[in-house]
């Protein structure tokens, strides 16, 4: 009898371990350790002038860790966009600046990303507003790092990524009016499924079809049909046998034919590590989507 104990606890430590390694190799593969955060990080609290308040064009920002942000942050950092609004993960109005998906006073724990640096989506607002004669914009982060499409599907309520970002979207929309969504992601569903979450359930030889029904899905019940979207491609294949099914991915991506929808290239712009844009692959990311988003609107 005690020896059939010791047996057994012997097999749940080693199962445990495993699945502890498992989790490791998964955290690392898509979230790098926060570079030290300058003095006066999170964009300062502000109130929206009269003559923005309701003429706001607001995108709202999903995916996985590079549209969230794994850039290191300058230091010091720049002044805010003139014009520019980030709708922060607190439900107030910041100045607009880095970093954009700053997680401190998190109101939807769901999609807290601890750390999180320098994203496209200022480089994105600043470049737009060139393009469309300084309008004013809205910025709502809702991105998720190792965040699957699986985990973008349809589900209501906060402790989802797509009801948290449908409440978000609707909350800031008081300030204005939801002009487009930017999507970057797919990391995750090139990765080899044993080391994702349980959870996440990647499918790579369906991302195509899973993200014309988020697409879908969000423009109904924004009750915008023709909203505009435009995705980024996944960047230049890593050296990693982590992402067996990179490839895979984008062709996907690349199948996607959605009307109102763009996608941008880019494999072409500079990493910071395996996976995550630094601060000038990022700029570049940010003003292709701005590029696109012109395009669309």
């Amino acid at each position: 009898m005690g020896s059939n104990l010791r047996a057994a606890a012997i097999l749940a430590l080693t199962f445990a371990a495993g699945a502890l390694a498992s989790a490791l190799v998964f955290y690392r593969a898509d979230k790098r350790t926060p570079a030290p955060r300058p003095e006066a990080t999170i964009p300062a609290r502000v109130t929206l002038p009269p003559e923005h308040l309701g003429a706001l064009s607001l995108f709202v920002l999903a995916g996985q860790s590079n549209m969230s942000g794994r850039a290191s942050l300058p230091n010091p950092l720049p002044a805010p966009v003139p014009g520019v609004y980030v709708f922060g993960n607190d439900g107030r109005w910041h100045e607009g600046r880095e970093p954009v998906d700053f997680a401190e006073g998190q109101i939807d724990d769901v999609s807290a990303d601890p750390g999180a640096g320098a994203g496209p989506a200022v480089a994105f607002a600043a470049a737009l507003r060139d393009k469309r004669k300084d309008q004013p914009i809205g910025l709502i982060p809702c991105a998720k790092g190792a965040s699957s499409l699986a985990e973008w599907r349809r589900q209501l309520g906060d402790h989802s990524l797509y009801g948290s970002c449908l409440k978000r979207a609707r909350a800031a929309s008081t300030a204005g009016t939801i002009s487009g969504v930017l999507f970057f992601q797919g990391e995750t569903d090139a990765m080899d499924p044993a080391l994702t979450a349980a959870d996440a359930h990647p499918d790579p030889s369906n991302w195509a079809a899973a993200f014309a029904t988020f697409v879908a899905d969000l423009r109904r019940d924004l009750a915008a049909p023709d909203l505009p979207v435009v995705f980024a491609e996944l960047g230049p294949r890593p050296e990693d046998p982590r992402f067996p099914a990179w490839e895979r991915v984008k062709e996907q991506q690349r199948a996607v034919t959605i009307p109102g929808v763009a996608r941008i290239r880019t494999d072409d712009l500079p990493l910071q590590d395996a996976v995550h844009f630094g601060r000038e692959g990022q700029e570049g990311v940010g003003k292709r989507f701005a590029e696109a988003m012109d395009g669309l609107l």
